[in-house]
């Protein structure tokens, strides 16, 4: 390859032209501006992990922000609700964990709650707009037990012998029952 603005007379693949770039840009680079070129290089490094991992889950969706910090090897997330830092915050070694099966090791994290207006805001704001919108979900159908399982259920949770714990397998209990003699009778 000539680069000097003369035509080499034969043809060359994207792969083949990109690295005899890369060597040239490299080669003529100096010692600080290869330092930057590594350290960009990490970076893109780190941020691909992070996409490889969180990217199109549930808590990859609230992140607003990443910021890597090459200085103390950290990755600064910023999340649109405090719950979600504090999520992310809890799964930090899971995160970290899987980062580095992708190849990349951070020391750490740093999560950070995102400034009111700046990404949490907007998508709070957007879907409390779907939420009003949309027409509300229908009641789901149940139906009131008879006394006969009433009896039945007690008898069913009565060898339970903590009362709030007894108490609360009934409640959940009824309303399943009610809740399929609804289903059964919309039939």
């Amino acid at each position: 390859m000539k680069h000097d603005g003369q035509r080499a007379r034969k043809t060359v693949g994207l792969d083949a032209y990109l690295g005899g770039e890369r060597r040239r840009i490299i080669d003529a680079a100096t010692p600080e501006r290869l330092e930057q070129m590594h350290a960009a290089e990490r970076t893109r490094e780190v941020y691909r992990a992070w996409n490889a991992v969180c990217g199109g889950t549930r808590e990859g969706g609230h992140v607003t922000g990443l910021r890597y910090l090459p200085e103390s090897n950290k990755l600064l997330v910023y999340a649109d609700a405090p719950a979600w830092t504090q999520e992310l915050t809890m799964l930090r070694e899971i995160i970290r964990t899987r980062m580095a099966r992708e190849g990349v090791d951070l020391d750490g994290f740093v999560f950070r709650t995102s400034r009111p207006g700046y990404g949490g805001e907007a998508v709070q704001r957007k879907h409390r707009a779907q939420a009003a919108s949309s027409a509300p979900p229908p009641r789901p159908a149940h139906r009131e037990l008879s006394h006969e399982e009433d009896a039945a259920l007690d008898a069913a949770v009565a060898p339970v012998e903590d009362k709030r714990l007894r108490d609360a397998l009934k409640s959940a209990m009824r309303a399943s029952l009610e809740w399929k003699k609804g289903q059964s009778a919309g039939n």
